[in-house]
């Protein structure tokens, strides 16, 4: 009954589902009426997905991907959650190259104040990576979130993750 979803067998076509953690750079363009203001910092990341991969070398998949920070001495999150497809560029060994991309929502908020409150808009990752061995690879991004909701707030990242993926 389960031999149909072909997912954990060693082969990446079937189900998947992973996730990793890194480091990036934000840089965050901030206005409001008249005022403008640039912030640049380090940030810690988390990168989330699930999905299906209809071959050894496509992947379409729902992604989360988080940039953690502080301001104000709080945590601060700005998030993509993205509709992605990743590309295996051989599709002859289990390791090598890849490029992705996706596209979504994307929002900014301080996840453990009470009531939340974000701020949405749109967003949007290219990049590539490298699956060093099987299951594992490592992913640059590029990263741009357009948050129009209150103030007006443009982010370019450049995020370094290292990843894990079960196929």
């Amino acid at each position: 009954m389960y031999n149909n979803l072909y997912s954990f067998d060693g082969e990446r076509k079937g189900f998947i589902l992973g996730g990793g953690i890194g480091a990036g750079y934000l840089s965050n363009s901030t206005s409001y009426n008249s005022f403008s203001h640039t912030d640049n910092r380090a940030v810690f990341l988390t990168n989330f997905k699930i999905g299906y991969a209809p071959s050894n070398t496509l992947e379409i998949y729902c992604l989360s991907k988080v940039a953690w920070r502080e301001e104000s001495n709080k945590p601060n999150i700005l998030g993509l959650l993205a509709v992605a497809a990743r590309v295996y560029l051989n599709n002859e060994t289990e390791t090598g190259w890849s490029i992705s991309g996706g596209f979504g929502y994307s929002g900014i908020s301080e996840p453990f104040e009470s009531p939340l409150e974000s701020r949405n808009g749109f967003g949007f990752f290219l990049g590539g990576g490298y699956e060093f061995i099987s299951h594992w690879n490592v992913e640059l991004d590029l990263l741009y979130s357009k948050i129009t909701e209150r103030t007006k707030m443009n982010s370019f990242g450049l995020l370094l993750t290292v990843n894990v993926l079960a196929f």
